[in-house]
């Protein structure tokens, strides 16, 4: 089990910060040739583009988990019913999203904050995400199911193919061609579009598990089960984008434009970063699924305590690098000077926020992955629909805009306490 731990977690590890190369490229040009406002723009619109991969994230996780959990139990049958209702399911969800949102972008992005200035660059890139939503759904979703299936290699190769795409189409598209933000959305896209055919060559072309017609017979029931479980990954894919829509309420509040801009540093930072923590419970997943699946109770008991130690001392590097080299940040997504010099105290509460954040996702992807749903809900919806919430309109009274920054480290205090409690007394119970 520990060779397959590596083998599983260090695949996904990397997969997510791949993910998260993809944030930081795109900020990095966006920052470069439209400086504070382009920065701006995209951090406002970003819970659009964020709903459609949440939405691929979360249908694929989901049938990555009664696909792994099938093939532990030794049903095959299921397992393959499980990855074709999957795939059939991200196939109807780009449809719908692209319909829905196409109609419905104008008021969103209005009620997002997209006003003035900043509503034409926004417009420019999510009609490009929306038309293209195919692309992002199928490459958020594909992902899990190949992992899933134990092809954790190609998984993490399709997203490394994916971001050199995206690297140079954003360099052409951007500087040489100068497209805008229309341009850094179709880098984007493209790049996930060309990750999101070959990793789905790889899952239909898998000589162990060939494809059949009859694993695309809709199963209602299995659906159903998909959707559940999904909702966890689901939600923790949307959490952050939540907590940006609220973060970026406050910050227009207490600090305007400029405010805005800060945190969108901040995004950039914790979205590079977050999903290299993500990606060990969910690389964990397909093990702990199986592990369920199989009964193997000592087995998931190891699982957990290997992921939580890498997680611990990943975090805790990843803090301390923030901190200490929190002066370079802001210049790198282009940053003007006065941008810059406001952004030192919300990195170093951002980057306090990280070990904590680490440690709440890797027991909820657990308890998705090991089939206990309600309490990885809890933890996912509770944190950007209640805690967070209540610390970013709370604290702002007593610190105004530093009290914005305050609130990330201080809700996941708050959530380690609450999980720390449900923990101890799930131990007494048993």
């Amino acid at each position: 089990m520990q060779n397959k731990f590596w083998r599983y977690v260090l695949p996904s590890m990397a997969s997510q910060m791949l993910t998260g190369f993809f944030i930081i490229v795109d900020g990095f040009f966006i920052g470069q040739r439209m400086g504070d406002v382009g920065l701006a723009a995209v951090n406002i619109l970003w819970p659009i583009a964020a709903i459609i991969q949440a939405t691929g994230l979360g249908l694929g996780s989901g049938g990555s988990v009664l696909l792994a959990s099938a093939l532990g139990a030794k049903n095959e049958e299921k397992a393959m019913r499980a990855r074709g209702n999957a795939l059939l399911f991200l196939g109807a969800a780009s449809i719908f999203l692209t319909v829905v949102l196409w109609f419905t972008y104008p008021w969103i992005l209005q009620w997002l904050g997209a006003q003035g200035e900043l509503y034409a660059p926004a417009e420019e890139y999510v009609q490009v995400i929306i038309l293209c939503c195919a692309a992002q759904v199928l490459n958020s979703g594909v992902n899990p199911l190949l992992r899933g299936a134990g092809r954790t290699f190609l998984a993490m190769s399709g997203m490394v193919m994916g971001l050199l795409c995206n690297i140079f189409l954003d360099w052409l598209f951007i500087m040489p061609l100068n497209w805008g933000m229309r341009g850094a959305a179709l880098a984007t896209v493209l790049a996930q579009l060309l990750s999101a055919l070959f990793q789905l060559v790889c899952l239909v072309s898998q000589k162990e598990h060939p494809m059949r017609a009859a694993q695309f017979i809709p199963s209602f029931s299995l659906m159903r089960r998909l959707v559940i479980t999904g909702l966890s990954p689901f939600g923790l894919s949307l959490s952050a984008s939540i907590l940006i829509l609220f973060n970026n309420w406050q910050c227009l509040r207490w600090g305007g434009q400029s405010a805005v801009a800060i945190y969108a540093i901040l995004s950039y930072l914790l979205g590079s970063l977050q999903p290299l923590l993500t990606g060990i419970g969910e690389g964990m997943q397909p093990l702990c699924s199986y592990c369920r699946g199989a009964g193997d109770e000592a087995g998931l008991r190891r699982l957990l305590l290997r992921g939580l130690r890498l997680v611990i001392l990943f975090s805790t590097v990843l803090c301390a690098a923030s901190i200490l080299l929190r002066q370079w940040i802001p210049p790198l997504f282009g940053a003007s000077e006065t941008t810059a010099a406001g952004a030192d105290f919300a990195i170093i509460c951002a980057a306090l926020s990280l070990p904590l954040w680490g440690v709440v996702r890797l027991f909820s992807s657990y308890f998705y992955a090991t089939h206990q749903t309600k309490r990885s809900l809890l933890f996912i919806f509770g944190d950007p629909l209640v805690i967070s919430p209540l610390c970013l309109y709370l604290l702002p009274l007593f610190a105004k805009l530093d009290g914005v920054w305050l609130a990330a480290p201080v809700a996941q205090v708050i959530l380690v306490v609450l999980l720390g409690t449900m923990l101890w007394r799930n131990k007494v119970a048993h």
